[in-house]
């Protein structure tokens, strides 16, 4: 049954359409700072791909090995936006810059600039988001779901890692407010 079941759902991931989710506003951390424009491309991101078995692969040989692989076969252009910060998180003296992606839709800007990027190197694209692009940080508030310890029922673990037999959980939830860095990156 629980085989039927994993074929089923593998024949239903067979296929995505997901397309592209353009967005120009992330949230990172209020802890991170020297917020920047540090790269820009004009890139053709997967809009449509398909998971399909490879031929001959056999799964149940001497090491198990995956026998599917994600075909790309649509893709839609995108302007990405690299933003890079000074990492606020991370104590580690290895860890000091994080980067967060954010991809525009090319139809905010002509085509004569997208030609201009499409080839550019790295001096070309900084100049293209000097003119091109704006950046912009906010505090904000942002409503998010936690866990109600109070009222939930938490099952404890045994040193193998399973819960106590006989509890059954009751996970709740209640909403709390955080503050985080808002970053918008906008065509100009």
């Amino acid at each position: 049954m629980k085989s039927t079941l994993a074929l089923s759902l593998m024949m239903l991931a067979s296929s995505a359409f997901a397309g592209i989710s353009y967005s120009n506003t992330t949230d990172i951390s209020t802890a991170h700072s020297n917020i920047r424009l540090s790269d820009v491309r004009f890139v053709n991101l997967p809009s449509k791909t398909e998971v399909r078995e490879i031929p001959g692969c056999n799964p149940n040989g001497e090491i198990t090995r995956v026998c599917t692989e994600v075909v790309v076969l649509e893709t839609a252009p995108a302007v990405q936006v690299t933003v890079s910060f000074r990492d606020g998180v991370n104590q580690s003296p290895d860890i000091q810059e994080g980067y967060t992606t954010l991809n525009l839709d090319p139809a905010a800007f002509s085509g004569a600039d997208l030609a201009a990027l499409e080839n550019a190197r790295f001096s070309a694209r900084k100049a293209w988001a000097a003119k091109n692009l704006s950046l912009a940080t906010a505090l904000v508030t942002r409503s998010i779901q936690v866990v109600d310890v109070r009222n939930s029922t938490i099952c404890p673990t045994t040193e193998a890692g399973t819960t106590v037999p006989g509890c059954v959980e009751d996970i709740r939830y209640r909403t709390a407010s955080t503050r985080v860095r808002e970053v918008t990156v906008n065509a100009k």
